[in-house]
């Protein structure tokens, strides 16, 4: 029976100099043969270095890009534009039909024509409410289900949203992917880190 071990891969890279930390699981056959899968994208390799220059040339980009402020020095992700404009006074863009807030005036334009424009064709059947898109009335309808048919393959959890499961398997795997760029600590859901800027650094706010 195949024997399955979980590993911390902590290197400092020389791109922007980050310590970066991912998990990387190793499986061992009968044979003695070795399996190294990313747990990110559940790419396999055969050899732990190639695991690592993926990582680095694939995973490593992907990390949040800073955008200048142009009404000051500071560099902030994109997720919170909106936050530190309001502490130059000016109010985030947001949404008139339902106050929704967001980072750039094009996402509100998204926004409202997904969720308040055009026909609702699709009814629910256990209400009156009706919806621009399958989509929508299946994420509705799960709310008068329950149905939990996301299950976790580490402890068998069920979830309503595909979200949610994945949120907690990186819980598991301790997978902190979202890194605060002033202090490095890392954090599993953006939300959290998003909770973390604020309280410890409010003047990026």
């Amino acid at each position: 029976m195949p024997i399955i071990k979980l590993f911390i891969y902590v290197r400092r890279f020389s791109i922007s100099d980050i310590k970066s930390e991912v998990y990387f699981k190793i499986t061992t056959a009968d044979d003695g043969t070795k399996d190294f899968t990313c747990t990110i994208c559940q790419h396999v390799f055969k050899k732990r270095q190639n695991f690592s220059q993926h990582y680095k040339h694939v995973h490593l980009k992907q990390r949040p890009k800073l955008r200048s402020c142009h009404m000051c020095d500071v560099k902030v992700p994109a997720y919170m534009r909106a936050f530190h404009m309001e502490e130059h006074g000016l109010p985030a863009p947001s949404c008139g039909a339902c106050g929704k807030k967001f980072s750039y005036p094009f996402q509100v334009l998204q926004h409202q024509k997904y969720y308040h424009m055009g026909e609702r064709k699709f009814a629910c059947d256990f209400c009156d409410l009706r919806f621009r898109s399958r989509y929508g009335l299946t994420k509705h309808t799960i709310k008068h289900t329950g149905e939990r048919s996301f299950k976790c393959d580490l402890c068998d959890k069920g979830f309503k949203w595909k979200n949610n499961l994945r949120i907690h398997l990186m819980m598991h795997l301790n997978d902190k992917r979202h890194v605060c760029t002033v202090c490095e600590e890392a954090f599993v859901q953006t939300s959290s880190l998003k909770y973390h800027i604020v309280k410890r650094h409010p003047d990026l706010v």
